[in-house]
């Protein structure tokens, strides 16, 4: 009996191996076949490539992009079918999804593995490319010349893509419409863009930015304030109008946070300055007591409450001074110190003329 039991067991071990190996083969032939299917694919594409502006795509990676988010890119793009697929070849593949920040000419006909083997640089597609800089304060104006006087196209085309220009960003429908359209959400920052761009080439990379960093903590804290996205970027724009130094954004947002509080004009002479400019092509280093009857839904000093919209595209800084105010009481600030840029803040009326008499007295 006690033999029986030892055969059986022995029977059931060698049964189990058996299962195994089997298992291990099965599953080795379909590894196998599924890189050779792959392989197979990539050599028919050689032959499949199409030419043409409704294939061809110059995209752009820019540094320290994560590799999770380069296969959502690509599928945002069309230049691959999905984004899902694409990992699980790669996966298969045991491809290592490390990428080199660059401008790439893709294909939309490029199989998941040429594409995989350009962004990874073992394959020609490395595109020419530019880089821009645009800064933190600049309207859509300042941008249109800037990118005019490097020859990409007329300022004109740049402000009517800005202005009336369709872009799929959740956050601009709550943005209303107004004369100065995307004003306000073209982020500053260094780009690499393709060799001739056009307008909408940039104005995505910007609004995408955009996007990036104003993230959902900072979404989160806004309506905690009772603030929407376009408040937070119209005050934004507003401080990085007035602030010269990075001390003085979140005393000058508290300002005006208490201003709007109390139902007092705001009577910043950055929105006089921005109405000037945009409308008439005047920049003045002091305005006109004239200046401030402008009639204009940017004019501070008449209406109440913030203007109609931004009136320039703020930084990160800015935007960050508008969620996290100092706290202080104050209600004014006039200009002190030229050079730096430094105000003295004031809590009355009384403070603040005797601060702007004492500024006047030292040539401010």
């Amino acid at each position: 009996m006690k033999s029986d039991h030892v055969i059986n067991f022995l029977q059931f071990i060698l049964g189990m191996f058996l299962n195994l190996a089997i298992v291990a083969v099965v599953g080795y032939a379909v590894y196998a076949f599924a890189i050779w299917g792959f392989n197979f694919g990539v050599g028919m594409a050689y032959d499949m490539v199409y030419v043409g502006e409704d294939y061809e795509y110059i995209f752009v990676l820019e540094e320290d992009t994560p590799a999770a988010e380069v296969s959502l890119m690509l599928e945002e793009r069309g230049i691959i079918n999905s984004s899902r697929l694409f990992n699980l070849e790669l996966f298969l593949m045991g491809r290592v999804r490390t990428y080199e920040a660059g401008t790439y000419r893709l294909n939309r006909s490029m199989t998941n593995t040429e594409v995989h083997q350009i962004l990874r640089g073992s394959m020609i597609g490395y595109a020419p490319h530019d880089v821009i800089t645009v800064l933190e304060g600049w309207t859509i104006l300042d941008m249109a010349n800037y990118f005019e006087e490097r020859g990409f196209f007329t300022a004109e085309e740049f402000i009517y893509v800005a202005t009336y220009g369709h872009f799929g960003f959740n956050f601009l429908l709550d943005v209303p419409e107004r004369p100065n359209g995307l004003e306000g959400y073209l982020f500053p920052d260094t780009y690499q863009i393709p060799v001739n761009p056009t307008p909408g080439d940039i104005i995505w990379r910007m609004l995408n930015r955009f996007d990036e960093v104003f993230d959902g903590a900072m979404h989160e804290q806004a309506i905690q304030m009772g603030l929407t996205l376009d408040e937070v970027v119209i005050m934004a724009s507003i401080v990085e109008r007035e602030a010269r130094l990075a001390s003085e954004r979140p005393i000058i947002s508290q300002v005006i946070h208490n201003r709007i509080n109390i139902n007092m004009h705001l009577e910043m002479c950055s929105t006089v300055s921005y109405v000037l400019y945009r409308e008439y092509g005047i920049h003045r280093e002091r305005l006109l007591y004239v200046d401030l009857e402008i009639d204009s839904p940017y004019n501070t000093y008449r209406n109440p409450g913030l203007p109609i919209g931004p009136i320039a595209n703020p930084g990160a800084a800015s935007l960050r001074a508008v969620l996290n105010p100092s706290g202080d009481d104050y209600l004014f600030f006039a200009l002190y110190v030229a050079e730096t840029g430094e105000h003295y803040f004031s809590r009355t009326i009384q403070e603040h003329r005797a601060a702007d008499q004492r500024a006047r007295a030292r040539g401010v």
